[in-house]
């Protein structure tokens, strides 16, 4: 790898690792928030299930916009798209909490203000990974994939503590100040991340349209998806399940599952900027070392009673999980042509994003009948995925 694309890498890095802040920060603040306000649980959930839902469509057609007018634009357009969503979702709070509108007037706006991060700042993602296929020989692909999950695991990490510092300036500065911040990373985008112009240029016969049911991405969007349900559903019942399991009160529920989820986060960074950045791997090599991890992982939830044992599992499922979502993503970039690039990372974006939508929805209701019940469907997911990952033709044939 050039040491330009090196450059550019870090500086995408550095504004989706924003972006992972801002989104962690949001969770963290929006529930406390919208009970002053007067909203309910499940009117919350209908904010993030309604942007999640526009955004399955309109990922993909950013990524293959991305493939017509360049990566960087697009990249840029998302960034601005995700600032002005955080400042509304911002302005529509203060607004709910000073009783200067009705409830009745707040909660739409509060629901169309999310949903304008995913009608303009979906494109963000599938430009960003099309940007570094493009800039990624056959054998760097995963490597480089697995810098763009990174940059917003990242940012997940960091920003609970960001926003707990910033919060001592208002409930709300840490939302404007992720605002602000994409704001920042778009002039860093627009000023220093190289484009060489769209991978399609104009006057060229136009591709197809990349479809779901493309046969030579159908496999990966398929594991992709049962990825995603099942980080999802871990991410909504693990406190419920420690809570549960170990006999905890709810002050230590928040104090175990905290470290759960830093383990969890932790493990995956750590796969993915020093595992697979050394001695990267092949997609395929990735998708066979990851599922079992996983699947280990739920073994071991459903088999033990000890804190420590947890620790151990949410680790080697953040290794699994560090080492298939990158691989599978790159394999899907490594099955399709070069003018496709971005038609693929938006399907792949889309898709993971139907997996949030369903995964907590189906882990809770199981959940409610059978504490282990989310972990069976877990590993049950995942013993099929191993099967899958091992004997599809195109999953096998996913390497450099």
């Amino acid at each position: 790898m050039s040491s330009e694309h090196s450059r550019a890498f870090r500086i995408l890095f550095l504004c989706l690792t924003c972006i992972g802040m801002g989104q962690s920060m949001l969770f963290a603040i929006l529930p406390p928030a919208a009970r002053e306000i007067g909203l309910t649980p499940f009117q919350v959930s209908t904010i993030f299930a309604t942007s999640a839902s526009i955004w399955v469509f309109v990922s993909p057609r950013w990524g293959r916009q991305s493939d017509f007018w360049g990566r960087r634009p697009v990249i840029l357009i998302g960034l601005l798209g995700f600032a002005a969503s955080m400042a509304l979702l911002a302005t529509m709070i203060y607004v709910g909490l000073h009783k200067l509108l009705p409830m009745a007037v707040v909660y739409p706006l509060m629901i169309a203000s999310r949903c304008v991060f995913a009608l303009v700042g979906s494109g963000t993602g599938p430009a960003s990974q099309a940007y570094v296929a493009d800039r990624t020989s056959r054998v760097e692909r995963a490597a480089g994939v697995s810098v763009v999950n990174a940059a917003l695991g990242l940012g997940q990490t960091i920003g609970p503590g960001t926003g707990a510092a910033l919060a001592v300036f208002g409930l709300l500065a840490p939302l404007y100040f992720s605002s602000a911040l994409a704001v920042f990373s778009a002039a860093m985008i627009w000023i220093f991340l190289p484009e060489d112009g769209p991978p399609i240029e104009k006057g060229s016969p136009e591709p197809a349209r990349l479809s779901f049911r493309d046969r030579r991405v159908l496999p990966f969007l398929l594991l992709a998806t049962s990825l995603q349900a099942v980080q999802a559903t871990t991410s909504i019942t693990l406190a419920f399940f420690m809570q549960d399991t170990l006999g905890l009160d709810a002050h230590q529920t928040v104090q175990y599952s905290g470290a759960g989820f830093v383990v969890l986060a932790i493990s995956g960074l750590l796969t993915q900027l020093v595992l697979v950045q050394r001695l990267k791997p092949a997609p395929r090599t990735m998708m066979r070392a990851g599922v079992p991890l996983a699947l280990l992982a739920f073994v071991m939830f459903l088999s033990a009673k000890s804190f420590f044992v947890y620790l151990g599992a949410l680790s080697f499922l953040g290794a699994g999980l560090g080492l298939v979502r990158p691989g599978n993503a790159a394999g899907a970039s490594l099955a399709v042509e070069p003018t496709e690039q971005g038609s693929v990372a938006g399907l792949t974006n889309a898709i993971g994003v139907l997996g949030n939508v369903f995964g907590p929805l189906l882990g809770t209701t199981l959940f409610e009948v059978l504490p282990q019940g989310p972990y069976i469907l877990n590993a049950t997911l995942m013993a099929i995925a191993l099967v899958f990952v091992l004997t599809n033709r195109r999953l096998r044939a996913a390497r450099a």
